[in-house]
């Protein structure tokens, strides 16, 4: 009697607690949030970098996305089976339509594969997926996605924001136009792009599931982190991104704002280009590596709002190791000059080194406003190879002109700003795309001009496996080789930091700054 009694005290409380919650959330509004960038497009096609990603997560659907505890999850497909270990089937939701009114079946996931795999050139995000060979519909809710190998984050994969899938339709209505104005499956639809100022998408009416509780999402581009912060404080947007590290705590602090935070799988760093003299001698790139003084750049730059590079990739990435580059290199201005010596670099009459005639000038190229204090940790990185003696010629651009000179065939620079985030979580996303040698832009990532046979048949061998503990103990082995071949300079591991005024309710930070999603964020105002 008492022990049915406490159950039914029990369903009450939980039935009030879930309608409390329900009466609480409120339909309707405008959250209007600043960035401090535009995209370079909305077709995933074109843009893989987190600017257009924050719009078109919010229009376009994945058959599986990643949860917020890094778990994968069923989006577009209601379910999958390993059919053997080159192929895997999906079966499909029905019942979704497209923002066009066009059904979403097993056409449009074959449209969307072929569209990244089988037009010249291929989708940006096509080296991303892995050895993708092609989609077999088996009925119009089932599709097999095939691969040319056996490959292990195949799952992890089908989740990557870049896979959502496109209406056939409006594409070959649109044509280039849908880079501007894409259709999916989505919680919010595509309404205006007035380029450099802002993106606006409406709620989508006949969304197949929980429809968005927001009328409208408003991205406006405030480049300049001081002024996102006083159009946050004034009431001008509700939202926003990259914070001004300094202003973090003072934000915790006040009432009238909620900080959202998530640990992230963002490495930033300084892209080293090991084509061009003199980076081609990993004697000079381990002098660099000495000269960077990371715990200052922690310290006095970003403030607490990152942490220590302690690998090439995060440290919730499935197959990192920690390299121990705080040991291998740490600061030390002694060291690095000792190196440059010995690869023949002397003062000369400005203190800049000199091998003979020639001055110790690296170009740089970089932007502001795309990564958190980019431009400061720069120009931080700028002065600390000068007191070495290094010349940095430092180059500031827009992001997208920026990002297509990185991924270029040709790259005429030194060096490079950049963060690389892996997407899907899962090591091969960043260590086959980022350093095998074969993988040189535009139709991979590897920008560094990276070329070592072993660490090309150590990621081959690990994508190719499905054994988990194999394919960690050969990631590992990769990051053995690439701290002593010094590819990049590792400057901080991001966090997922954004600040709203405390009546935006229900928005959870992700650990993968692409996937911001808004589908269950509502305003209490």
């Amino acid at each position: 009697m008492k022990k049915s009694f406490l159950i039914f005290i029990f369903i009450l409380i939980m039935v009030g607690l879930i309608h409390s919650t329900a009466m609480a959330q409120k339909r309707g509004g405008t959250l209007t949030i600043a960035r401090p960038t535009d995209p370079v497009a909305l077709d995933p096609a074109l843009e893989t970098t987190a600017p257009g990603a924050w719009v078109y997560f919010n229009i376009l659907e994945p058959l599986l996305v990643l949860n917020h505890d890094m778990e994968i999850t069923y989006k577009l497909a209601t379910s999958y089976k390993i059919i053997s270990p080159e192929r895997v089937r999906f079966t499909l939701r029905k019942n979704v339509k497209f923002h066009d009114g066009t059904p979403f079946n097993a056409e449009a996931v074959k449209f969307t594969f072929e569209k990244a795999f089988k037009s010249e050139p291929k989708a940006r995000w096509a080296s991303l997926a892995g050895p993708i060979d092609r989609v077999d519909i088996i009925d119009d809710y089932t599709v097999d996605v095939i691969t040319k190998e056996p490959y292990g984050p195949i799952l992890r994969s089908m989740a990557m924001c870049y896979t959502g899938i496109l209406s056939p339709a409006a594409v070959k209505k649109m044509g280039p136009d849908f880079a501007r104005s894409p259709v999916g499956t989505g919680p919010f639809i595509f309404k205006e792009w007035k380029t450099n100022d802002h993106i606006t998408l409406v709620r989508n009416e006949d969304y197949w599931g929980q429809k968005a509780f927001l009328d409208q999402l408003v991205f406006r581009v405030i480049p300049e982190e001081g002024a996102r912060t006083i159009a946050l404080k004034t009431g001008e947007v509700d939202f926003i991104i990259h914070v001004a590290p300094a202003e973090i705590a003072n934000f915790e602090k006040d009432k009238n704002f909620t900080v959202h935070k998530a640990t992230g799988l963002q490495v930033f760093h300084i892209g080293l280009n090991l084509s061009k003299p003199p980076l081609d001698d990993v004697r000079v790139r381990r002098a660099l590596a000495h000269a960077v003084n990371v715990d200052y750049i922690l310290k006095h730059i970003m403030e607490a709002s990152a942490t220590w590079p302690r690998s090439y990739v995060s440290p919730g990435v499935f197959g990192f190791k920690d390299m121990n580059l705080n040991n291998m290199y740490p600061y030390d201005k002694g060291k690095a000059l000792a190196l440059l010596t010995e690869a023949g670099w002397k003062p000369g009459p400005d203190k800049i080194l000199r091998k003979g005639e020639e001055k110790l000038t690296l170009s740089h190229i970089a932007a502001r406003g795309r990564y958190m204090k980019d431009g400061e940790v720069t120009e931080a990185f700028q002065a600390m190879l000068k007191e070495i003696g290094v010349d940095v010629n430092l180059q500031f651009g827009e992001w997208g002109s920026v990002f297509t000179q990185i991924r270029s065939p040709k790259l005429d620079h030194h060096l490079f700003t950049l963060a690389w985030i892996t997407t899907n979580a899962d090591g091969d996303y960043s260590f086959y795309n980022l350093f095998h040698s074969k993988g040189v832009p535009p139709t991979s990532w590897n920008s560094y001009r990276y070329n070592n046979i072993k660490v090309d048949n150590l990621v081959e061998e690990a994508r190719a496996t499905l054994d988990p503990k194999k394919r960690e103990k050969l990631y590992g082995e990769v990051q053995d080789i690439l701290a002593k071949d010094v590819v990049i300079l590792p400057i901080y591991n991001s966090n997922m930091i954004y600040v709203s005024r405390n009546y935006v309710k229900g928005f959870k930070a992700h650990s993968v700054e692409y996937n911001l999603g808004f589908g269950e964020t509502w305003l209490d105002k």
